[in-house]
């Protein structure tokens, strides 16, 4: 993200020079959040794209499911999230007017923190494994992502060419973004409770992520549906 970043920023202080580049600017709000987009011509139909979103997120306390098909209990969690993305774009405008077609590559940044308490005096069954509270050192906590890297993306739109003549647009686009669904989930075992070692511990909760990111796997075709206004300088 610092890289984008990065990028952007110097396409900025190049777009200072109206003679360099043909530049675009948009603000947008969809279902992957609210951002900005930086626009560069490379031809007459053909624009570099670099789109920036995010989503403000506060802590939830919330009850998650836990245990295997048929022996779900109530765990007890904080979920910290945070949620947004960043995309790498070609926009072709076939027609040369505002509709274009887009391909590219976008990372779903969105993820969830976990922090779970167990219930006392309930027993959860993960993998055929049964355990209880006491057999837990601490919490159990771990991460469940969208995506840890830039996957393909493709869409279509309608909006203002970078370089078009000055003025305000409205944009518009529709297109599908495949993800990577990832779950990490950490905990330590208590010495003399139900499960032998660690690696006991750590080879259920491989289990308990499989079965997250099999829950996820109906996101692997993520819709991304946007509106916003565009600037051509």
């Amino acid at each position: 993200m610092k890289q984008l970043i990065g990028i952007v920023m110097g396409f900025a202080l190049i777009s200072s020079n109206a003679n360099a580049l043909d530049i675009g600017v948009g603000v947008k709000v969809g279902t992957l959040g609210a951002g900005v987009d930086l626009s560069v011509a490379l031809t007459q139909t053909i624009n570099a794209r670099i789109g920036l979103t995010s989503v403000q997120i506060d802590s939830e306390q919330e009850t998650l499911s836990v245990g295997d098909p048929g022996f779900e209990q109530d765990m007890n969690a904080t979920l910290d999230a945070d949620y947004g993305a960043s995309g790498l774009l070609l926009d072709w405008y076939v027609f040369d007017g505002t509709f274009h077609v887009t391909a590219g590559m976008v990372k779903n940044n969105g993820a969830v923190g976990i922090s779970g308490t167990l219930q006392t005096g309930v027993t959860y069954t993960v993998g055929g494994q049964d355990f209880d509270s006491t057999d837990i050192n601490g919490n159990i906590g771990g991460n469940v992502s969208l995506g840890d890297s830039y996957q393909p993306y493709l869409g279509i739109g309608w909006g203002r060419k970078a370089d078009d003549d000055p003025g305000f647009s409205l944009s518009v686009e529709l297109g599908v973004a495949l993800l990577d669904p990832q779950a990490q989930l950490q905990a330590s075992v208590i010495t003399g409770g139900n499960f032998n070692s660690q690696a006991e511990l750590d080879a259920m909760l491989r289990d308990a992520e499989n079965n997250f990111e099999s829950e996820l796997d109906e996101f692997e075709l993520f819709p991304v549906v946007s509106i916003g206004i565009n600037y051509a300088f």
